[in-house]
């Protein structure tokens, strides 16, 4: 059932994606009655825990009631938000949906007060849940271990309820504002004398255009644009840094990167050993754009609007329809399943795809968890780049498939090994297409695809880390002007990229067309990318050996139930040791290597 909605320009069916079996509209009976069921079910718990958390008798019988009622309510609230967030993030001018987001995320309120109670009471408890009679408690030992070490950092239960509500009209809107101007954010771009009224994410999709005047004319249009805007995406970023550093002091953490390394599920020791080992590639990596520069007739390093041109001679383009096609059959090479499974995908209408004024920008992949299914958001325009964010989306929505019957609770995976699948694909499906070539232009053109993510995914995240970072120590001293932010930003990139990119072409703004910063409960949210690169690299390795696939599923279902550090050694990798993360840098390395080998 294909939902016809405009030709892309290279000619192929784009799609919108199909949330009808989510639910059918905001007006239907089964939206209101769950939206009235999750609030009673709610209160009723609330009730339930007020009445036995007094003491810790049966403690045991009440930790597998909660766990139970806990697991039941997060597929009712997860299906009731995905069906908001989701029609806003194709819309973002829809004020029906933005109106129930709302009345959604006020629902969550509650739901922290039920998290709250439980804390507190698991933080009474002194049992040891791997070796209690009850099964449920025994399956979700992970989580409750986990749940009563964050109760060292739990605040009174009116404390906790008050930063649940004041974050409603506080880092929430301040998000939804920037998601609505920057997916109404349109760009005049001027080519060849013609000026045009473009989205902000066509506009970037230009960076891959073999034109260099357009690449160059997009660039300076987006840097325009996000000018215009600036001042508002400043106060949005203000507020919510703001917000989280006087939550991070309350609670009593020594820096906003603490909490987040819990939250990513990985020590301080695997963090420094993955960053210290990136730091370390860089020269290698600025070699490759060096080169990249040369071949395209500069003197010193690229300018940022020519980090994405196109080397060497792969031309195709794709219709959305032979993506399809395309994706299915390379990735089925590896497995039928999985190339069924992203069959199912496009059969089902998965995936919007469609580039248009007031969708968000960026691509993503959610998991609708109610019924076992998800939904893919990216811009498609036809290139090389869009059929691998393709591949890489529905490696998210094959670790959803994968995770599909295990609860709520023991699915909840953190960032960095929520990129693993996602690599996965990626990196499988490059592969495949330059074991097909035969020209070395072409080789050439895919080693620098290549080699751009990788950039983007060391050097790049790198970059984004070191501005958070700042941001973080200079907010504590009050907010940041626009000019503050785009010399961190500026800082940053002239400190990673360093003599890789021309420094009077850089991107002072790239705070303002990224989203990834304005999460109010999820901060740095960059170097999980690196690690999910680099630790997708190094389960690719091991794919030839013999029962790799099904170790491979069992990776991605238990992804939520043990550490980054447990995860890994499951499948034979330390990553707590500097040497792994070289040996997956090592790929990187040799690939700069027979680029300029070529």
């Amino acid at each position: 059932r294909y939902k016809l909605m405009r030709l892309s320009m290279t000619g192929g069916i784009v799609m919108k994606w199909d949330l009808s079996n989510i639910y059918a509209s905001f007006d239907s009976d089964d939206f209101k009655n769950d939206l009235q069921r999750l609030e009673s079910e709610l209160a009723l718990l609330l009730n339930w825990m007020d009445a036995n958390f007094k003491d810790t008798s049966e403690a045991i019988e009440k930790i597998e009631y909660s766990v139970n009622k806990s697991n039941e309510l997060s597929l009712l609230a997860d299906r009731l938000y995905a069906y908001a967030s989701l029609t806003l993030s194709a819309n973002a001018n829809d004020t029906v949906a933005a109106k129930y987001l709302d009345i959604i995320r006020s629902k969550f309120v509650a739901f922290s007060m039920v998290q709250a109670k439980f804390m507190k009471f698991l933080k009474e408890v002194n049992v040891d849940f791997d070796k209690v009679d009850s099964q449920i408690v025994r399956l979700h030992s992970f989580p409750l271990k986990e749940i009563k070490t964050l109760a060292k950092h739990m605040l009174s239960e009116k404390e906790e309820r008050l930063i649940s509500l004041m974050r409603l009209t506080g880092g929430n809107a301040w998000n939804d504002l920037y998601e609505k101007t920057t997916s109404n954010l349109l760009c005049d771009v001027e080519i060849h004398g013609d000026v045009k009224k473009l989205p902000l994410m066509r506009v970037r999709n230009m960076a891959y255009d073999k034109d260099k005047e357009v690449r160059k004319a997009a660039y300076d249009a987006e840097l325009k644009a996000c000018d215009s805007v600036a001042e508002v995406i400043a106060q949005s970023l203000n507020s919510i840094k703001g917000e989280f550093l006087t939550e991070v002091n309350l609670r009593g953490y020594n820096t906003p990167l603490e909490p987040m390394l819990f939250e990513n599920r990985i020590s301080e020791e695997t963090f420094h050993a993955m960053m210290d080992a990136v730091k370390e590639s860089m020269p290698k990596l600025r070699m490759y754009m060096k080169k990249k520069a040369q071949l395209l007739g500069y003197t010193g390093g690229l300018p940022w609007y020519d980090m994405f041109a196109p080397i060497g001679g792969y031309d195709r383009q794709w219709t959305f329809d032979e993506a399809r096609s395309f994706v299915v059959e390379k990735l089925s090479i590896f497995s039928k399943e999985l190339g069924q499974f992203i069959n199912n995908a496009f059969d089902k209408n998965w995936i919007d795809a469609e580039v248009r004024q007031g969708k968000r920008g960026g691509a993503f992949c959610e998991s609708i968890k109610a019924i076992k299914e998800s939904r893919v958001l990216m811009s498609f325009d036809g290139t090389l780049d869009n059929v691998l964010t393709i591949a890489h989306e529905l490696g998210h929505a094959f670790h959803n498939y994968c995770l599909k019957d295990e609860t709520p609770l023991n699915s909840s995976t953190p960032a960095t090994l929520a990129e693993t699948a996602s690599i996965f694909n990626e990196t499988l499906l490059l592969n495949l297409i330059k074991s097909e070539v035969t020209t070395e232009d072409e080789k050439l053109a895919l080693l620098d695809k290549q080699l751009s993510d990788y950039v983007q995914l060391t050097i790049d995240i790198y970059s984004r880390f070191l501005f958070e970072s700042k941001v973080f120590e200079n907010r504590q001293s009050g907010p940041l002007s626009v000019e503050e932010l785009k010399g961190i930003m500026l800082n940053a990139q002239k400190e990673t990229y360093g003599d890789g990119l021309d420094e009077n072409y850089l991107h002072p703004y790239m705070w303002v067309v990224k989203p990834h910063y304005y999460s109010p409960t999820f901060h740095f949210y960059n170097f999980p990318y690196t690690f999910g690169m680099l630790f997708g690299l190094g389960v690719y390795a091991l794919k030839d050996e013999p029962g790799f696939y099904e170790r491979y599923k069992k990776l991605l279902s238990s992804t939520g139930k043990g550490t980054a550090e447990e995860v890994a050694m499951s499948v034979g990798i330390d990553i707590t040791k500097k040497d792994f993360w070289k040996s997956s840098l090592s790929v990187v390395e040799k690939a700069v290597d027979q680029f300029i080998n070529l």
